[in-house]
């Protein structure tokens, strides 16, 4: 348990729905301005949980570690997973894929939480669109700077950077 009743746990089935929904909003809420807004008005809440339900089907650690955030209200607030790296030129083994909350959530520990139970001592990296200044400022916090990896979302071509965390 974080302090504030915030609480860490491994993503489960039953979790899919809930998830589906929560993760749309945080994109839709933390892209609004810096993706399309067609695209995120598009953005699909089953098609999500039916993504979620896939993951949580493969085998232990083939897809890496998701942790979904429990709210002091017992709802999801968010989630954060990780696992090995997907670029071809990593400059590390591991990457944070995702570290997702929603606006309540934000300033209480949890994504510090989530990074800490996620990469632990790790050198890792991460992919975060270019112009999300809250992100990059969290993460280059975390010892996370930019290290020239540069591509483009696939559905909308927003600009995205790939950070590194050396240890």
């Amino acid at each position: 348990m974080i302090e504030g009743g915030w609480g860490l746990r491994p993503l489960g089935l039953e979790d899919c729905d809930e998830l589906g929904r929560v993760h749309m909003a945080i994109w839709r809420d933390a892209y609004a301005g810096l993706m399309p807004a067609d695209y995120l008005a598009g953005l699909s809440d089953e098609r999500c949980a039916d993504n979620w339900r896939e993951r949580t089907a493969e085998p232990a650690g083939a897809a890496g570690r998701t942790l979904v955030v429990v709210g002091p209200d017992g709802h999801l607030a968010g989630f954060g997973s990780a696992g090995p790296s997907r670029d071809e030129d990593a400059p590390t083994e591991w990457e944070l894929y995702a570290v997702n909350l929603v606006p309540q959530a934000r300033g209480t520990g949890v994504a510090d939480r989530l990074l800490d139970e996620l990469v632990e001592d790790r050198a890792a990296t991460l992919w975060v669109v270019e112009g999300n200044a809250r992100a990059r400022a969290f993460y280059a916090r975390r010892g996370f700077v930019d290290e020239g990896g540069r591509d483009a979302h696939p559905a909308t071509g927003t600009p995205e950077i790939r950070l590194v965390r050396r240890v």
